[in-house]
């Protein structure tokens, strides 16, 4: 049933656990997305221009805007994400991704997101937050609905030919959203994208997120390590502790 703002939790957990995926439409409105936008922009102008596929990106948006950092602390996000993790809700870290026009074939192949920042217990979910609309045309998320029940595949990564071969772009379901939409997915889940056909650019912020009853595999692997929401079980003086590196010299 529907809750107090009209989204209906148990069918999107429903949803989630049957095909790996769910989609929360409009969890944020235009007014508040149009201000979302403009920090956006801001971080895109500083990380330009686009690569060869096309695209802009950066970790961590939360270190360039509180605006941001604002919406990742959300109870409207997080109420969504407790559905569907529980009520400890770690953050791993952010994404910002620009897709610009090109006529490069796609910039995200196939794959499954496990190997790049596996938890003991798989309990990692992607939050795909849509700043601008994302139409087929435009390169919008493809998945295989149910393919996170296969667990975690061997040699499931982009650069992984046969898996490619197992999973092509053409018979993966397109969805596309709007701007305030949020697209959620398991860390199993077969998803990619194609490339920006369009003259809008795709503007989305991707936030990953795991059980705070959980751990990173490698704990430290690329992680913000924030807790979101409740408590982080397994942070120790050592996991608190984030080192920078070095700028190369030369």
């Amino acid at each position: 049933m529907p809750n107090e703002s009209g989204m209906d939790y148990q069918a999107l957990k429903r949803d989630f656990e049957e095909n790996g995926y769910c989609v929360a439409r409009a969890v944020f409105p235009r007014e508040e997305m149009a201000e979302l936008e403009a920090e956006f922009d801001r971080v895109a102008e500083l990380c330009g221009p686009a690569n060869d596929s096309g695209i802009i990106s950066t970790r961590n948006v939360h270190q360039y805007s509180a605006r941001w950092m604002r919406l990742f602390l959300d109870d409207r996000l997080l109420d969504l994400a407790e559905q569907l993790i529980g009520p400890d809700i770690v953050l791993n870290h952010t994404t910002l991704f620009q897709k610009e026009r090109t006529d490069a074939v796609g910039p995200f192949r196939m794959h499954q997101d496990w190997s790049y920042l596996p938890t003991v217990g798989d309990t990692m979910i992607g939050a795909m937050v849509h700043v601008s609309d994302a139409t087929e045309e435009m390169g919008c998320l493809r998945v295989y609905p149910g393919s996170h029940k296969d667990g975690r595949i061997e040699d499931s990564s982009a650069n992984d030919e046969a898996f490619h071969a197992r999973f092509p772009f053409e018979k993966a379901t397109p969805i596309e959203a709007h701007s305030g939409d949020i697209i959620f997915f398991h860390y199993f889940t077969v998803h990619g994208s194609v490339s920006n056909q369009s003259e809008r650019p795709r503007k989305v912020v991707f936030v990953r997120m795991f059980s705070g009853t959980d751990r990173k595999e490698d704990p430290h692997r690329f992680m913000e390590n924030l807790a979101l929401r409740g408590w982080n079980h397994h942070a120790t003086p050592a996991t608190t502790t984030q080192a920078v590196p070095r700028p190369a010299s030369g």
